[in-house]
Order: C-alpha cells, then structure tokens, then sequence
C-alpha cells in the first residue's frame, strides 16, 4: 500500500464523493477509484460501501482511518523536520476552529503567520464546540479553539481567554435600569436562546439559580439574535467575542466578571505537534496575550 492511496481513502471518507476528492487532489474519478481499490485489495477487505443513496465507509474502514490518519500526520511531520535541518519552514497546519474565533482572531492571527512563515500552509476546519473536539480527538485536526471545561482531561490544552457573557435587552427595555440584574429576573422575560455550544453556558446559568427561562425562540446566528433582540422579541445571552459590529438599538449589560466562556487551543499532545504546527501554536498564544482584551 502507498501513502497516495492512503491519501485518497482519507479524502474520498471528508468529502463523501469520488468526484469531490479527486478535484481537490487534482485526480480523475477513475484514478481515485483505482487507488482505493488497490488499498482495499492489499488490505483484504472493502473500505468505502457504494450504492445509489451514495458512499459510506464501512465499520472496516473507520477502523482504518484512524491509522491512516496517524501515519499521514507521522509522514508530514517527518517531512517538516527534514525541512527545519535544511532552514526551511514548510508544511501544513489543520486548524478546528468555531465562527467568533474565526471573525474576531484569525484574520489577524493568520496574516501574522504567512507574513513570517509563507511557505506554510494553513488549512482551517469550523464547526461547532462538539465538532471540533472531535477533529482534535480524531486527527482531523492539528490543533483547534474550544472552550475549556473542568470535565475535559483528554488534551494538552493552553487557556487563551476569559469571554464574559452579556445580556442584551432592547434600547429602553426596563430591565436595563438594573445595573446587574438577577437570573431570577432574566428568566421571566421572553428569552432568545443560542444554540450549539453557547446554550450550555446560558442554561447552566439557570440551572444553578434552579429557574427555567422563559424560551420563546432558539437561534443560531449570532447577528440575528441581535436582530431579534433589537426589533423587541425577547433578550438574550450571549459571549462578547460573538456579538456583531453593529449593536445599535440594543442595550448592553455585562453579567458579571466571573461569568464567562473559557477559550482555549488544544492538541492530543503537544509534544507530538508538528514544527509547522507548534509555529503555529506559539503564533496565537504571543497574539492573544497582546491583544486578546481588545477583541
């Protein structure tokens, strides 16, 4: 078996398409089914089940991805150092990463690194909290950007910031007269709730007080909570980092200083990381440490 057959059954598994993989690792359909048909038959067994509802990998494949995975990320890695002995900073970061890290640190974060390092590649994989700690967990990903929890024990993991949470209530609602109002009163007001990693913060809030918010809608764009909170269809939480440019009409109530999402970057194993990697990870602690209260 080869590494590009490898290649191929990882894409052809992302993609869930023979066409899509081959476009992106510049092959004809024929010559990826050609590559993993090589791999299922030095392997002993299928790898990916065809049909007319479309491809799926088999209980087999799974299996074998993970290997895939590890002996892949062994090769790039085994390729990024033979380049650092040479002078050379080559290779390819997979970044898991969800949408408010990705608007608010990543464009900067991301022109600082291909300014000094532009001959690394930077592949970024968004998702909700859920999704990209399976990537990290799976190998989908080098590193990712995940809140960070007491319960978490499987990762080497680096705190990066402390994002308060915010209560926004419509321009003149009366709740705002309260300088910090009590979870009590926020619950029997019509409440917007975020969905996919922020309701969990939000509900916890409540759970601890022992109350039920009084939910009237469940969203999950950022900017059209904001909306509906502005047009006067409930309140609502949410963390500072995700709240729109834009915030006229709505009022701003900080809910405290100890109440916050944690941020942090994460790896299976930071002295497994790749030098392109480990470039990569120092690149974004130095930048958050600078000007992380700022965003």
């Amino acid at each position: 078996m080869t590494l590009a057959q490898m290649e191929v059954f990882l894409k052809v598994a992302q993609t869930g398409s023979f066409t899509k993989a081959g476009e992106e690792l510049g092959l004809s359909q024929s010559a990826v089914s050609h590559a993993l048909a090589g791999l299922e038959s030095e392997l002993g067994f299928l790898l990916i089940h065809r049909s007319r509802a479309g491809i799926q990998v088999t209980p087999n494949g799974e299996r074998m991805l993970g290997y895939i995975r590890q002996i892949l990320r062994a090769t790039e890695q085994m390729k990024q150092e033979a380049a650092q002995l040479t002078g050379l900073q080559t290779g390819t970061v997979r970044v898991g990463t969800f949408p408010s890290v990705s608007t608010k640190w990543l464009p900067p974060i991301l022109n600082q690194f291909q300014s000094r390092y532009p001959e690394i590649e930077v592949k970024l994989h968004e998702g909700g909290y859920d999704e990209v700690e399976k990537q990290i967990r799976t190998g989908a990903v080098d590193l990712g950007f995940i809140p960070v929890s007491k319960e978490q024990t499987d990762y080497d993991m680096e705190m990066l910031k402390n994002d308060c949470l915010v209560l926004l209530l419509p321009a003149g609602y009366p709740l705002h007269l309260h300088p910090s109002p009590a979870i009590e009163q926020i619950a029997a007001e019509p409440f917007i709730l975020p969905k996919k990693g922020c309701d969990l913060h939000i509900k916890k809030l409540f759970r601890e007080k022992n109350v039920q918010p009084n939910i009237r809608f469940e969203m999950e764009n950022d900017e059209a909570i904001v909306a509906m909170v502005r047009a006067g269809l409930g309140i609502s939480i949410l963390p500072e980092m995700t709240l729109p440019l834009d915030m006229t009409g709505v009022h701003r109530v900080l809910m405290g200083e100890e109440i916050y999402r944690t941020i942090g970057i994460a790896t299976t194993s930071r002295d497994s990381l790749s030098p392109a990697a480990k470039k990569f990870w120092e690149t974004v602690t130095a930048w958050v440490k600078e000007n992380g209260k700022n965003t």
